[in-house]
């Protein structure tokens, strides 16, 4: 799991409307702005519409938060970034949704 400082706290995040560009794709939605810390924080949003049990839902955000723990995302600097998963990831195997991440991420930075 990712350490807290690079956790975006979400809800502050959603309110401030800052300038958010978007990335989509089958899997995910994209959103990320500009801080002004020297490190990037992430978050993910995971409705019940993906799986309703928590269980799952927890289990694709353990996935997310490992993959960018590893890949060492968080130490890009200036980023805020918000990863939305839609109800089609529930049925991906891990290997297919880091594969998806890394699309969608790593050429984001």
């Amino acid at each position: 799991m990712l350490a807290k400082k690079f956790r975006l706290p979400i809800q502050s995040w959603l309110k401030e409307r800052k300038k958010i560009t978007t990335r989509k794709s089958d899997f995910f939605v994209i959103k990320a702005s500009d801080n002004n810390l020297a490190f990037s924080r992430f978050g993910a949003v995971i409705s019940k519409k993906v799986s309703k049990s928590a269980v799952k839902r927890n289990k694709i955000k353990r996935i997310i938060f490992d993959f960018i723990r590893l890949s060492k995302l968080h130490e890009f600097a200036n980023k805020d970034v918000l990863i939305i998963v839609s109800p089609k990831t529930a049925e991906l195997k891990k290997e297919e949704i880091e594969k998806e991440l890394a699309n969608l991420l790593i050429t984001n930075h």
